[in-house]
């Protein structure tokens, strides 16, 4: 007995497959080169309803013209040799619209040895083009992007080693500007991947000067968007005017502030204004160093800096070519701007007598950790690389772990849900940008971003044991 009969007439189900799949059917007649196609094979071509005939040199003309030549070839060659055709190329609708399709085809002999006909299909493959152009542009931007940052890194090296005369200041100089590095990685890997506002480069760069946004204000439109290349080097820029007004200007003196004003030039350039007052006197004799290196050369040959030490405080006008902008977001517009505060009080406690877990896969990152967490008095349990290993260390009763996410294959969510039925707090220690992606079982634990800052990580756990 057949439990499906509705299979014994399958003509209906066999033209519902092809209509879901979306796959044009052809029969090619050698003898008189005419073909029948279904519905769906027409469309593809930019046709509504079926033509009343089609034949090769009708499908040929639809073919561009510098791929026209080696289609056919390969048709001609279908025929003559009894080889089944195979081919991707791209084609201009009806509708005037380029698309990519691809085809394939198969022989049918007759009986004397001859090739009758070719049957086969075509498909859009567009999107499936378009993909794969855009994972080579990433991949090509992804090289260009890593090669910049680590010439980047070069420069700094070689620059902060003849303007430090200890290793401490050295040290210190590296971490500031590789922070600022990460910070314009995190804006360009965020939602929007290419692009990145004007508005979230200076808040991100203020976030990392904590205490002194009260004394920065910001007039004009900051939702101008920009390339990756510029979005860089605007946090770079942004973060050496804000070292330079912490230390040696502005915001270096109670009364001190900072203004930046903002308007659009000739040809859509974007001119900004960065203007100090109120601080102590500019020395004459400012010499150039690092960081006016990187202002002078960040813009690269699309845009300009020029600054001036002048006697009443620092004076930088940053213009941006619009070679450098991208297209406008829909965010209203403000005429000023109101930007984020964080807390800016540093702990003074420290962590003796505290006994902090440590989880990370990394041995280099894993030792860097504990032997911070030492140098402030902590006992440190680990570091762990697997996940079992930290489980059972969890058994010690840690009055902190700090854990990374991603340890090689697994995730330590496990490890996080066990701390958390202790009532053992715990800080994510990641690269992970966006903590919506991580698992439920890490949802309200403290987080902090891979890289950190040494005093960032210690005032943190701190908080999170008193």
């Amino acid at each position: 007995m057949n439990d499906f009969p509705f299979l014994n007439d399958g003509g209906d189900h066999l033209d519902l497959l092809l209509a879901t799949s979306e796959i044009g059917i052809w029969e090619l007649d050698a003898a008189t080169g005419l073909a029948l196609r279904n519905l769906r094979h027409d469309q593809i071509f930019g046709h509504d309803t079926l033509l009343d005939h089609w034949s090769a040199e009708i499908f040929l003309g639809y073919v561009l013209e510098d791929e026209r030549e080696r289609v056919g070839k390969l048709l001609e060659t279908s025929f003559n040799d009894g080889i089944p055709w195979s081919f991707e190329t791209r084609i201009r609708r009806a509708d005037g619209v380029d698309r990519w399709i691809s085809g394939k085809g198969v022989p049918i002999f007759s009986n004397t040895g001859e090739v009758a006909k070719l049957i086969g299909h075509v498909i859009d493959i567009t999107e499936t083009k378009q993909n794969e152009d855009r994972l080579k542009l990433l991949s090509k931007e992804l090289n260009h992007r890593v090669a910049n940052t680590f010439t980047i890194m070069n420069s700094m090296i070689r620059h902060a080693s003849k303007k430090t005369t200890t290793v401490e200041q050295f040290a210190d100089t590296l971490t500031e500007r590789l922070d600022a590095l990460s910070r314009s990685n995190k804006i360009l890997v965020a939602d929007e991947a290419e692009r990145s506002s004007l508005q979230d480069i200076l808040t991100m760069e203020l976030e990392a000067f904590a205490g002194w946004q009260t004394r920065v204000s910001i007039t004009g439109n900051t939702y101008v968007w920009f390339s990756g290349e510029a979005s860089e080097a605007l946090a770079m820029i942004f973060h050496e005017l804000l070292t330079n007004a912490v230390k040696h200007g502005a915001l270096s003196d109670s009364s001190g502030q900072v203004a930046i004003n903002i308007a659009t030039g000739v040809g859509r350039q974007i001119l900004m204004n960065w203007i100090e007052t109120g601080g102590p006197p500019v020395p004459s004799d400012r010499r150039m160093g690092i960081g006016s290196t990187i202002l002078k050369n960040a813009m690269r040959e699309e845009g300009t800096v020029r600054f001036d030490f002048a006697p009443s405080g620092m004076v930088c006008d940053i213009v941006i070519h619009n070679s450098f902008q991208r297209e406008t977001s829909d965010k209203p517009i403000p005429l000023s701007v109101t930007l984020p505060t964080e807390d800016a009080n540093v702990s003074d406690g420290s962590l003796s007598g505290q006994q902090i877990m440590v989880v990370e896969d990394d041995p280099i990152i894993g030792l860097d950790i504990a032997d911070i967490l030492q140098s402030h008095g902590a006992a440190v349990i680990g570091p762990f690389t697997t996940v079992a290993n930290a489980l059972q260390a969890i058994l010690e009763a840690p009055d902190a772990a700090v854990l990374d996410v991603n340890l090689g294959r697994e995730t330590t969510e496990a490890v996080a849900v066990q701390l958390s039925n202790r009532s053992i707090p715990f800080l994510v220690l990641s690269g992970q940008v966006d903590s919506s992606d991580l698992a439920k079982g890490f949802h309200g634990a403290s987080m902090m971003s891979k890289p950190f800052r040494e005093h960032d990580l210690v005032n943190r756990l701190i908080r999170l044991v008193q």
